[in-house]
């Protein structure tokens, strides 16, 4: 008895500090990045304006999972513009564009299956002197329990890599498009 009490005790005792701990964890996931582009904010706003386009930069591609599809459904562009993906390692999801102000913000919401969480998502874009800022934020609500929190701040490392990875294949097409037009 004296050995399952001693046992027992300290992982009681470590759930119990976790627990505490994790009630200081924030109750939403909240991930942003920030890049300049060199391109004016009319070209940046077409390819994020277009759901259609983001396979060509977001990681919902063929390069990150050869198995995904993309069905689309609304407008093409701009407000009610949707986009449902499936895949075996992006999983499965939804993509509505909610407002669109040419050519300055884009703002979404986002489902993914399995999650009864919704993603609410904007992007800002503001001409610099080299091109265009734009910023990428998103916000996810948690469940509110210890372990909701601590899932939270799982899903935000692996958020921000994405959100980093996407803006850097926006990026690159922006960079491949204006090799294109200079060539011609």
């Amino acid at each position: 008895m004296k050995l399952i009490i001693k046992l027992l005790l300290p992982v009681l005792i470590l759930l119990a500090v976790l627990c505490t701990a994790s009630m200081w964890l924030p109750n939403q996931c909240v991930v942003e990045q920030v890049v300049v582009l060199k391109a004016p904010p009319e070209e940046v706003y077409a390819f994020i304006n277009n759901p259609a386009e983001w396979p060509k930069w977001t990681i919902l591609n063929k390069k990150t999972d050869p198995s995904v599809i993309h069905l689309y459904a609304g407008p093409m562009q701009g407000k009610g513009a949707r986009m449902q993906w499936s895949g075996d390692k992006v999983g499965n999801g939804q993509l509505i564009i909610t407002e669109s102000t040419n050519p300055y913000s884009i703002t979404y919401v986002q489902k993914e299956e399995g999650g009864e969480d919704t993603t609410r998502g904007e992007f800002v874009l503001q001409q610099v002197n080299r091109g265009t800022m734009v910023h990428w934020k998103q916000r996810t609500p948690l469940a509110d329990n210890p372990l909701g929190r601590v899932q939270g701040a799982i899903r935000k490392y692996k958020k921000q890599n994405e959100l980093q990875q996407s803006l850097q294949g926006l990026n690159n097409l922006i960079s491949n498009n204006s090799k294109r037009r200079a060539s011609k």
